[in-house]
């Protein structure tokens, strides 16, 4: 059977979106994760 037509691509396309937005939070993460590093979150009083 050969699909052809918009629902074929839009499952495509949809499949690859979702691997970008996936792919994006997980930089995020990551880069979040070393924010915290270099800033580390303190309950001291320190001047902001």
């Amino acid at each position: 059977m050969y699909l052809k037509g918009n629902k074929y691509e839009c499952c495509i396309k949809e499949g690859a979106n979702k691997q970008v937005i996936s792919s994006q939070a997980d930089s995020l993460i990551k880069i979040s994760r070393i924010w915290a590093d270099f800033f580390p979150a303190n309950t001291s009083n320190q001047p902001i």
